[in-house]
């Protein structure tokens, strides 16, 4: 079937389906033109059956009575010699020649016209006979009569015998017939089937490709180019698809390299920002006060909340371009790396005087260091971010089923119910912002799920109820046996 499509290189999905139902059609119309053509043989030959059958039992039986008319009315006359006698005989013998003549035209074999050429012969000697010499006596008419008789019930019983011979026919016509119309179904339901499966799996391949480019584009896997076979307005669609895959190689190639290009024009004012918040806030440059060193905190907090934006969006940047991350493990304890993470955010966190309470059981775990510090990071630097002036930090870190269950929960807006689904993708804002001037990128809980993802972990939203802040949970393997590379969803 391939190969046929490939020769013949149909335009259209429409002329290709058209073609395939022609394939599939023309049998069975075949078929359906052989079983109308049968039936209606049979019709014909049922109806002139039935025609001949009535036609020789009437003339039979109308026969036996023109016999006795004519016997009747001769042995009268015999007696009588009266001519009215022997008119009611010769018109009794047309009627007779009529009824032989109808009976000669059934083709009921050659026996039974035997029988009618010598009942013709027979009545013929007896009314040349009568006509001429006459007979002495009526009874020297009834053997002859008799022999007439007995020869026309003998055309009768040939008559019924050879109609119940051309209903024995017909019967097995009707079956052969029959017979026939059920291998031809038997020989066509599996062609049909055979044909129908064939096209739709030409059809249903193409589509399937096309389905899978569309969602390699839209996994961001633009490493293998699009091949769609099949009718050609598919492949032109594959040529489009092809044709975008390159687009969206360029614009991430373009990508990559403004924000690189952008992130290194940032990080030169940057890290003078750093380094002058840092003199202040060492006194190089004279004696603060309580107020100036608060702003001077202030400024270094935000410089540090702008170098993590800035690494978040090249971390992002390169997990998208590789589509894999490379992940060096080694034993790492947990509680430590939390506890660091947290002394990051402690100028921010009493700025806003913000509560924190940890429960933090002593665990260790192979996972990359620093990917697990940036997930640790990311969750912790959101919780501050969402949570009001005064407000309350929980975070949690325990073993469960061989399982590390990482929880952060603040009491802020909380993340509302339609933005679940789609809050760990990139760029994505949710409905409830903070009332800071300072905007994240969105790119924080996507590059979380990435990293836990990769370590063959989990992260979700925590249901805490109307009001009750927001609850991440990360659960992740205490070893983690992973090759070098990790492909990434």
């Amino acid at each position: 079937m391939t190969v046929i499509f490939r020769r013949f290189r149909p335009k259209s999905t429409r002329r290709v389906i058209l073609y395939g139902f022609a394939l599939v059609a023309l049998p069975l119309i075949a078929a359906l033109m052989y079983a109308a053509l049968r039936v209606d043989h049979l019709a014909q030959q049922s109806q002139s059956a039935v025609h001949q059958a009535a036609q020789a039992i009437h003339d039979s039986q109308l026969l036996t009575e023109q016999i006795k008319a004519m016997e009747r009315a001769a042995r009268q006359y015999v007696v009588l010699k009266d001519d009215n006698l022997l008119k009611a005989y010769h018109q009794s013998h047309q009627e007779f020649r009529t009824t032989v003549k109808n009976l000669a035209r059934i083709s009921l074999g050659g026996v039974y016209q035997q029988r009618i050429s010598h009942l013709v012969g027979v009545e013929q000697e007896i009314f040349r006979h009568l006509g001429d010499k006459g007979y002495d006596s009526s009874e020297a008419l009834a053997p002859r009569f008799r022999e007439l008789a007995h020869i026309a019930t003998g055309i009768q019983a040939d008559s019924n015998h050879l109609i119940e011979q051309e209903v024995a026919s017909m019967r097995k016509t009707a079956t052969d017939a029959q017979q026939v119309l059920f291998w031809v179904t038997v020989a066509l339901v599996p062609f049909t089937l055979i044909t129908a499966a064939l096209y739709t799996l030409f059809i249903s391949r193409s589509i399937r490709q096309i389905e899978q480019a569309i969602e390699n584009l839209g996994s961001s896997k633009t490493g293998g180019a699009v091949d769609v076979t099949g009718p050609r307005d598919l492949q032109h669609i594959g040529d489009r698809l092809e044709w975008l895959r390159k687009r969206l190689m360029e614009v991430d190639q373009e990508k990559t390299r403004f924000l690189r290009h952008v992130s290194h024009e940032l990080k030169t004012p940057l890290t003078a920002m750093r380094e002058s918040a840092e003199l202040l806030r060492d006194r190089v440059v004279g004696p603060l006060n309580s107020e100036q060193m608060e702003i001077i905190d202030i400024l270094r907090s935000n410089t540090f909340k702008l170098q993590k934006l800035i690494e978040n969006l090249l971390s992002f940047s390169n997990t998208t371009q590789t589509a894999s991350l490379r992940l060096r493990t080694s034993e790492v304890d947990m509680k430590q790396l939390m506890e660091e993470v947290i002394r990051d955010h402690l100028p921010t966190i009493k700025a806003k005087a913000v509560r924190l309470v940890t429960q933090l059981q002593p665990l260790k775990s192979t996972v990359d260091r620093e990917k697990i510090r940036t997930v640790m990071d990311n969750l912790l630097s959101n919780a501050v971010k969402f949570t009001p002036v005064g407000g309350c930090i929980w975070i949690s870190m325990k073993s469960k089923q061989g399982r590390l269950v990482l929880d952060v929960k603040d009491n802020g807006p909380g993340i509302d119910a339609r933005d679940r689904n789609n809050i760990f993708e990139a760029f994505y804002q949710g409905r409830r912002q903070t009332d800071s001037h300072i905007k994240g990128s969105g790119l924080g809980l996507s590059i979380v799920r990435e990293y836990v993802n990769a370590h063959f972990g989990t992260v979700a939203v925590v249901d805490t109820g109307r009001g009750g802040g927001a609850h991440l949970q990360v659960t992740l393997p205490l070893k983690v046996a992973a090759p070098p590379k990790v492909a990434v969803s």
